[in-house]
């Protein structure tokens, strides 16, 4: 080979060495800012201790092929030339959830959002905090002031709801030792499944709770005509499961499932059938145009109550909040525009 070959040879190949080494340092700025490879899957559990009785889990990968139809027209979705579907395949976290731990000594319900993002954790983190919508839930006082990239694969932020210190008393009578045994665990086949283990009160605890964050005043709550026979049924509640899955656009089915001691049974279909459940539809059909309908029973077989109800007319609602959140996320890419300008 003569030696100006040789020459030019050498001289390409450290220039492909030199594009490789360019490219790559490239790909890991680029990785580390926008989180461009996959993250690994991590379950909640990971997050979740003994006492987490009360999980909330929400697949997004599985509402993909819903979520595509509520897209504004106005969103222009960089896709590269690929499918819609194929990009949220690939972007969707694997895992949303809210996990709740009572803490009745410290008077919390302590919750944990975790966010088991595949791709992109680092921007999740960044526009997040850029909207801030935490300030906007002022019934959590949040821990964590921002959600907070806990390596990849894993979004997390902090906080609790008080737990008045008037339940304490009553918490620590009916379940005065609490259980070691694990918490139930979600069946992990829904597009959206709520599971609360009872065994030490937690339903009790989170009403409570809840009430507090609604304005409420628990001695006020606890002095209410039917209040003695709620707590006395919630008492009797092992686990309640509700799973949620979209059928169409327009439709959410809803499976209701509470074990519960069978001495109990009728006083728990009642409650729900004839108090809550009507106070909900006609609460759903005034304030959001949403009809809800389905029915609850007492089964002998599993002790426990179970139902199927489904929740119909979405669409409208939910075009509405996904245009709310565009124009708000429109507004805050022009402010951020405008003080670059500046």
């Amino acid at each position: 080979m003569k030696k100006g070959c040789l020459i030019v040879l050498v001289a390409l190949v450290v220039l492909l060495c030199a594009a490789a080494i360019s490219g790559l340092v490239a790909y890991r700025i680029a990785n580390q800012r926008f989180g461009l490879s996959l993250a690994p899957e991590i379950s909640h559990d990971e997050y979740a201790t003994s006492e987490t009785r009360i999980r909330l889990i929400i697949k997004p990968e599985l509402l993909a092929p819903y979520l595509i139809d509520y897209i504004p027209d106005d969103v222009d979705l960089p896709t590269g030339g690929f499918e819609v579907q194929e990009v949220l395949h690939h972007i969707l976290p694997r895992e949303v959830a809210l996990l709740g731990r009572a803490d009745v000594v410290g008077r919390r319900m302590r919750l944990t959002l975790f966010i088991n993002e595949k791709r992109g954790g680092p921007l999740i983190e960044q526009i997040v905090s850029d909207a801030n919508p935490f300030e906007k839930i002022k019934q959590i006082s949040w821990t964590s002031d921002r959600l907070e990239l806990r390596g990849r694969g894993a979004l997390v932020a902090e906080g609790y709801l008080p737990i008045p210190g008037e339940v304490e008393a009553e918490l620590f009578e009916i379940w005065p030792t609490r259980s070691q045994q694990a918490p139930a665990a979600v069946q992990g086949n829904n597009q959206a499944e709520l599971v609360v283990d009872n065994s030490n009160g937690d339903i009790l605890a989170l009403a409570a709770a809840v009430a507090v964050a609604a304005g409420e005043s628990w001695d006020s709550v606890r002095k209410e005509q039917m209040a003695d026979m709620a707590v006395s049924i919630i008492e009797s509640i092992h686990v309640a499961r509700l799973a949620a899955n979209m059928t169409d656009k327009n439709t959410v089915d809803f499976d209701l499932k509470i074990t519960a001691d069978p001495k109990s049974g009728p006083g728990l279909q009642f409650l729900l059938a004839g108090l809550a459940m009507p106070w909900l539809t006609d609460k759903l059909r005034d304030d959001y145009d949403l009809t809800l309908k389905g029915d609850v029973k007492w089964d002998e077989a599993q002790s426990a109550v179970v139902g199927r109800y489904t929740l119909s007319g979405l669409e409208p609602l939910i075009r509405s909040i996904a245009a709310s959140a565009s124009a708000s996320l429109n507004l805050r890419s022009a402010q951020a525009m405008s003080y670059q300008e500046l």
